[in-house]
């Protein structure tokens, strides 16, 4: 395959991407599939996924306290125990080898199929909180789903939905938010971890580079139409397209 025809699906994959993240979640359930498709060895491909999620996570935070959807204190104080965890699991990541980075996977994108059901039906009518009381269990919560992200991360932003509406009780729109914004501290936390604390060079610049300039643009009119777009506008794509994947690494 000719460089720009990969740097156009690298490009491409980082647009839809940045955008089913902003509304939704899902977007390394593609993005990782394919990295590994075009070759990268999947624990690279883990680690190169961040790159394009750091830009999309700054376009997107940006845009989303623009439009007034969160404020800053909703979004730090889980951001501790969700760094901290981060940094266990970045650091497990580093010492797996690609075959169980594709395995776990493949297994977690089958696993995600039925949020892509369930989770916006009942959750869009909710009546959630702007700001609800604190639930100090929730830290608990955080802390393990820390742990995923630093390890997968695919697919955290649907976790990461359910503990900010069914755990700590928030709209719709204001958790969505803030997924967004703690999702960047994350990230930060796990591309540090495999920069500084791994034996070779797990990210490959050039295509996360690329990837988060898809990521960046898909970001910005995510956070445009994520004020009045439902998630489940994109619900059926992303089911189709994680499920044609997931199978592609499991059997393949």
């Amino acid at each position: 395959m000719s460089d720009w025809l990969v740097y156009l699906i690298v490009v491409t994959s980082g647009v839809v991407c940045g955008f089913i993240n902003t509304l939704a979640g899902g977007g390394s359930l593609i993005t990782i599939p394919i990295l590994i498709t075009l070759g990268i060895p999947a624990n690279e491909a883990n680690a190169t996924n961040r790159v394009g999620f750091l830009f999309q996570s700054i376009v997107a935070s940006w845009r989303l306290k623009r439009k007034k959807t969160f404020e800053w204190k909703q979004g730090l104080l889980p951001c501790i125990p969700l760094t901290l965890g981060t940094l266990v699991g970045a650091l497990i990541a580093t010492r797996v080898n690609a075959e169980v980075i594709t395995r776990w996977l493949g297994i977690v994108m089958l696993l995600i199929i039925p949020f892509l059901f369930f989770k916006p039906e009942k959750w869009l009518h909710k009546k959630g909180f702007v700001n609800p009381k604190p639930r100090p269990w929730m830290n608990v919560v955080y802390l393990v789903l820390g742990v995923y992200a630093g390890f997968l991360q695919a697919g955290v932003g649907y976790f990461l939905l359910t503990a900010f509406i069914l755990g700590a009780g928030y709209d719709l729109l204001t958790a969505n938010s803030l997924k967004v914004f703690v999702v960047l501290f994350t990230t930060i936390a796990g591309l540090l971890i495999f920069i500084f604390n791994s034996d070779k060079i797990m990210i490959h610049y050039d295509i996360g580079l690329a990837q988060a300039a898809g990521q960046a643009v898909g970001a910005y009119l995510g956070a445009h139409f994520a004020v009045s777009w439902s998630p489940k506008i994109v619900r059926i794509f992303i089911l189709v397209t994680i499920s044609l994947l997931a199978l592609k690494l499991l059997f393949t």
